[in-house]
C-alpha cells in the first residue's frame, strides 16, 4: 500500500523524531511505500506585516525585554540549531518525506497527487489543540482529504490531557472523525474523550510507537553512530521543566540508591550541551537509573528496562504519564514532589512481569494497526 503518516513537526523533540521513526519504519517493514508528511508550522503566515515592524523595533532597543520577545528569538534560535543538528539524522532514518506544506491547501494538493491507499495520523501529540499549529489543527483530523479511496486511520493519537482543550467546535470534529477507517488513542482516556466529546465509540487504546518495535532496533540505530561521549552506568536525569522540587528528587534517589556518578541530559546541566538524537538513546541504554518528567524519557527507560522515577508534569498532560504506568502495574514509580518517595522501595523493577505485560499490548496494538490498513 501507499501509505502517509502525518505527525507534529519532527525537529528537535527527542520523542518526537523517533515516534515518527519508529512508526514509519514498522509501516516500511511489512512492504509499504511509506511517506512521513511533513505539516510544517509558517508563524509568520498568522501575523500582520506591521506587527513584525513593531517586534523588530522593540528587538533592537537595548536593556529590555517587553514580552520575553528576546528571550523568545533567542530560544527559537537554539531551537533552529537543534533542528539542523537533527535533519541529517531524520532523513537517513526516514527514506521519503515530503517537502514542507503549511496550509490545508498544500495538504490537499499533495494527498491528491501521491494518490495515497491510506494516511496515518499519530501519535504524539496530536490532538492537542494548543499543539496543532493555529487555524489548520483540523488538517490533524485529516480534513484535506477529498479522495474518497483513501483510508483515514489514526494511531495512538495523543490529546495530551484527558479533555479536549477546544470549545466551540465538537460538532466539527466529530463530523471529520465519522470519515475514519479506524481510530485508536495512546492514552485510555482518549477512548473517552473520542466518545464523550465527540459521540465516537469505536476508538482503541494502543502503545506508542516506540515501545513497539524493540529495544534491539534502538541498539542497532546507536552502533551506526559515535556515542563514545555518553556516560555509562550511574543516574541519568532528563528534566524538560527544571524545579526546586525535581532537584530534591533527583537529589534524594542519588542518595538513597547511594549513586555516586550523575549525568543530566537535559535540566540542572550548566553546559547546556545539545546531544544527537543517536546520544540521546544511547544515555538511557547506558544508565543504570533514570529520573525524567518526560512521556518518552519514561518510555526509553521502559524499553531499555531501566530502574526510574517519573515526575508528574501537569503542564505537558500528565495523563500520558497515568495511563503507561497504570497499564503495567507502575504506578508507584510516579511521584510529585520528595514526599511522595519517602518510604517507596526504589530498587530494581521486575521486568519479567512487566513485559508479559508490554508485549501482550504490542501484539494487540500491531494487529490494530495492520488490521485498519486491511480492511480488518
Amino acid at each position: 500500500m501507499k501509505i502517509g503518516i502525518l505527525t507534529l513537526p519532527i525537529a528537535e523533540n527527542y520523542g518526537g523524531i523517533l515516534q515518527a521513526i519508529a512508526l514509519y519504519r514498522l509501516l516500511d517493514k511489512e512492504g509499504h511505500d511509506v511517506t512521513l508528511i511533513y505539516k510544517a508550522y509558517n508563524a509568520s503566515s498568522n501575523t500582520k506585516w506591521w506587527k513584525e515592524i513593531i517586534k523588530n523595533i522593540l528587538l533592537s532597543i537595548p536593556f529590555q525585554d517587553f514580552k520575553n520577545l528576546k528571550a523568545n528569538k533567542k530560544a527559537n534560535k537554539e531551537r533552529d540549531e537543534r533542528a539542523v543538528l537533527h535533519r541529517a539524522f531524520i532523513e537517513k532514518e526516514i527514506f521519503k518525506i515530503s517537502k514542507n506544506l503549511y496550509t490545508k491547501q498544500d495538504l490537499e494538493i499533495f494527498a491528491q497527487d501521491e494518490r495515497f491507499d491510506a494516511i496515518v495520523v499519530g501519535s504524539d501529540q496530536v490532538w492537542r489543540k494548543s499543539y496543532m499549529g493555529g487555524i489548520f489543527y483540523q488538517n490533524y483530523f485529516l480534513d484535506f482529504i477529498k479522495n474518497s479511496d483513501t483510508k483515514k486511520i489514526a494511531f495512538s493519537a495523543s490529546f495530551g490531557k484527558d479533555i479536549w482543550e477546544g470549545e466551540t467546535d465538537h460538532k466539527a470534529i466529530a463530523k471529520l472523525l465519522q470519515e475514519f477507517s479506524a481510530v485508536s488513542t495512546r492514552e485510555l482516556s482518549g477512548v473517552s474523550v473520542c466518545k464523550e466529546s465527540f459521540g465516537f465509540e469505536s476508538a482503541k487504546h494502543t502503545l506508542d510507537p516506540t515501545l513497539l518495535i524493540g529495544k534491539e532496533f534502538y541498539l542497532d540505530m546507536i552502533s551506526k553512530y559515535d556515542t563514545s561521549t555518553i556516560s555509562k552506568r550511574g543516574l541519568l536525569t532528563y528534566v524538560l521543566d527544571e524545579a526546586e522540587e525535581k532537584k530534591e528528587i533527583i537529589e534524594y534517589v542519588q542518595k538513597e540508591l547511594n549513586i555516586d556518578k550523575t549525568s543530566h541530559l537535559k535540566g540542572f546541566n550548566e553546559t547546556h550541551t545539545t546531544y544527537t538524537v543517536p546520544q540521546w538513546i544511547a544515555s538511557f541504554a547506558n544508565a543504570d537509573t533514570v529520573v525524567t518528567d518526560s512521556f518518552h524519557g519514561m518510555a526509553f527507560s521502559i524499553i531499555f528496562e531501566k530502574n526510574f522515577v517519573v515526575i508528574g508534569n501537569h503542564g505537558r498532560g500528565l495523563d500520558r504519564f497515568v495511563s503507561l504506568l497504570g497499564l503495567l502495574g507502575l504506578e508507584e514509580r510516579l511521584v510529585f514532589d520528595v514526599k511522595d518517595l519517602e518510604g517507596k522501595e526504589l530498587g530494581s523493577i521486575d521486568y519479567g512481569r512487566v513485559n508479559v505485560v508490554l508485549e501482550d499490548k504490542k501484539k494487540k496494538s500491531l494487529e490494530f494497526l495492520m488490521g485498519a490498513l486491511a480492511n480488518e
